[in-house]
């Protein structure tokens, strides 16, 4: 319970401790604060403490009860004055009661009469108190109400319904600007759920909030700004004359939310449209600048149509930047290895467009691909597949994917180097590399034990030991890595790439495909490009 804070003045401290015990104060929700001895004493303690009741002698040393209660009506005192008289002051008392005091008690006091006026007094304060917090929370639903219509508002018109213009202008959130431009924010870890727990997200979310009004409050000048938490982000309409100023509070918000929460912001900024009408399109275009964050990196403002560079950049396919770098992994030229693995992924960056999904995919197909073939030169490399795409999906950069890929093939090229070594990795290379050369040849057992000069026995085990593969079982899985390429990347009749993968009957490479990848060439073709579709 909220107590009622009185403060009780007389010069004799033996009315002092009667007025304390006449009554149980507490009882009727009443703490006492202070006690005053004269009326210098008793102005001190009412500036100090700002009690609802006091109860005064009217004529004490240092100021009458006319002085106080005068001097309390010009700092406009709310609270209730109850005065103590003598009888033969009563004239002086009710001039008190005419300028505003509650009451007045003759002494000596009679407890029935003080409960009466205390009573009295109680129940106004309380009436008071009542109305006051009634109204208060009036204010605030009508002003959260008026908060939410608003938000509701401003999220269909970022939509495109401009019928709700009518609407926002008569909110008077709609102001006369030459520009319109949509600024759209995102906390960069927002997605690891493990940093926060769900109210600490909350507090977070608010405090951020907190520094974008706050900011967009403090330059009116500037242009008018409008908050709207849209699809888990942080989106801001701005309304403004100059062309930068949504590029310039961008870049203030992010600075300001890094200094005082110590959190990681991107924001995308949209082109300045003249025209309320155009927000939609300056939205649209502030995700698109926000969803480039994954390949430009965090912590960053990012306007849209920032220009590309790779327009300019000399392209080499995939497939050639693939087998370039097998042949750099199985040959250990580490000085290779890295600087093909960067332009592989921005080859594969440059393909999808700065689309995140496809990017991953792009990812995700090459570095299979690269299992593929570096399991032919040195046996199982299986466990490195398992949940790739999940774990790179919860990257915050495309530059983080980078620095996981080269370091799983890193460690998958050390593997295999740990199990071929010296002359045997020489001898291995070279039949591989003559597979690989030749497959759409008549490459048989013999043939490779001579081109290493061991016979046929000694090479069937030499290559099962350093592969854990049966030699006609490898190149059946090279012709077939082959046959796959030219299935999805040409037009070419599948009787044509049975001829070019070294295979003259294709009923057989038609069993062989199919064993290998579960249907016969054509159906595989087909399923494939419904997939894409």
């Amino acid at each position: 319970m909220e107590y009622i804070k009185l403060l009780l003045a007389d010069d004799e401290p033996i009315i002092l401790r009667g007025l304390k015990k006449l009554m149980s104060w507490e009882q009727l929700g009443i703490r006492i604060v202070a006690e005053a001895n004269d009326g210098t004493e008793l102005r001190d303690l009412i500036a100090r403490h700002n009690p609802q009741i006091i109860i005064s002698d009217i004529s004490m040393p240092g100021g009458s009860g006319i002085d106080v209660i005068t001097e309390l009506n010009e700092q406009g005192y709310s609270g209730k004055v109850i005065f103590i008289s003598a009888f033969q002051e009563f004239g002086y008392a009710r001039q008190a009661i005419q300028l505003g005091a509650l009451d007045y008690l003759v002494k000596p006091i009679n407890k029935v009469q003080l409960e009466r006026v205390v009573g009295k007094a109680v129940s106004m304060i309380r009436e008071t108190s009542d109305g006051e917090r009634n109204k208060k929370m009036l204010n605030y639903y009508e002003e959260k109400n008026r908060a939410n219509t608003i938000e509701q508002l401003l999220d269909g018109l970022l939509d495109g319904d401009t019928n709700t213009l009518a609407d926002l202008t008569q909110l008077g959130v709609i102001v006369v600007s030459r520009f319109t431009t949509v600024c759209v924010l995102e906390m960069d870890d927002y997605a690891d759920t493990s940093r926060w727990e769900d109210r600490e997200r909350h507090l977070v979310n608010f405090a951020v909030s907190n520094i974008i009004r706050e900011t967009l409050d403090q330059e009116p000048m500037m242009g008018k700004g409008l908050l709207v938490q849209k699809e888990g982000l942080f989106t801001i309409l701005v309304q403004h004359e100059e062309k930068d100023y949504p590029l310039q509070l961008a870049q203030d918000l992010r600075h300001k939310i890094q200094q005082y929460l110590k959190i990681s912001v991107s924001c995308g900024v949209g082109t300045s449209m003249e025209g309320i009408e155009k927000a939609e399109e300056t939205y649209r275009e502030a995700l698109k600048a926000l969803n480039r964050k994954f390949f430009m990196g965090t912590n960053q403002v990012i306007r849209c149509g920032e220009a590309d560079t790779e327009a300019n950049k000399e392209n080499r396919p995939i497939t050639v930047l693939q087998s370039h770098l097998v042949k750099a992994l199985t040959a250990m030229e580490r000085e290779k290895i890295e600087p093909l693995i960067k332009e592989l992924l921005e080859q594969i960056r440059i393909q999808a467009g700065n689309n995140k999904n496809l990017a991953l995919t792009g990812v995700y197909n090459a570095v299979l691909t690269l299992i593929q073939e570096l399991e032919k030169f040195g046996g199982e490399l299986e466990g490195y597949q398992g949940g790739l795409l999940e774990r790179w999906n919860d990257c915050l950069s495309y530059a983080d994917v980078a620095q996981e890929v080269e370091a799983m093939l890193t460690e998958m090229q050390q593997k295999l180097a740990s199990k071929v070594s010296g002359k045997e990795r020489a001898l291995l290379t070279k039949v591989k590399s003559y597979i690989e050369e030749n497959y759409d040849s008549n490459i048989t057992l013999e043939s490779m034990a001579a081109l290493v000069y061991m016979n046929s026995y000694y090479f069937s085990s030499f290559f099962k030991k350093h592969t854990g593969q049966n030699f006609k079982n490898y190149v059946t899985e090279v012709r077939m890595s082959h046959a796959l390429k030219l299935l999805m990347e040409t037009e070419l009749m599948v009787y044509e790439i049975a001829d070019r993968v070294g295979y003259n009957n294709v009923r057989h490479f038609s069993d062989m495909f199919k064993k290998r990848y579960g249907k016969v060439p054509q159906d595989y073709r087909q399923s494939f490009r419904q997939f894409e579709t």
